[in-house]
């Protein structure tokens, strides 16, 4: 009986532990950036707190919270790096989402990635994923998570 109880100790105790040591939970996770590689037609961008959408320019770096939106038969193409993996995102025509997590950490080499994807289509092409990183992409229905793929997410009106 005693034995049971210590190993449901250990147990809670390892749990607990993993908890706080995972590098997948580090609150030392330091925001990261993403840069406009090539844009066709027209596309804007929206600083966090904004109120105002401005001109999406060709090697223009965007931070976490930033929002893109392409126009009619545009396509913005953005390259988000992290610890030596990137992603590239094709923005097809009539897109709006936001950066909404754009983190890592050199030290543990985790990137974390969110994209809020509100309407449109983004096509993801993201390298093979290091430990416990984490690529997300979130629809008004679901959330999409890669380790390292070719896909593209689409939301319809």
């Amino acid at each position: 009986m005693k034995t049971k109880n210590f190993f449901i100790l250990l147990g809670i105790g390892a749990f607990v532990a993993c908890l706080f040591l995972s590098p997948a939970v580090s609150q030392e996770m330091a925001p990261s950036t993403a840069t406009v590689m090539e844009i066709k037609g027209v596309a804007s961008f929206m600083k966090e707190g904004a109120a105002e959408w401005l001109p999406l320019e060709k090697g223009m770096v965007l931070s976490e919270g930033d929002k893109i939106k392409t126009g009619p038969d545009s396509e913005a193409t953005i390259e988000t790096a992290g610890n030596a993996k990137t992603a590239l995102l094709t923005v097809r025509k009539g897109t709006e989402f936001t950066l909404k997590t754009l983190r890592h950490d050199a030290a543990a080499q985790l990137d974390s990635t969110l994209l809020d994807l509100e309407i449109g289509s983004v096509l993801v092409k993201a390298e093979k994923l290091v430990g416990d990183s984490r690529f997300e992409v979130k629809t008004p229905t679901s959330i999409v998570g890669i380790r390292g793929t070719t896909f593209e997410v689409n939301v319809a009106q």
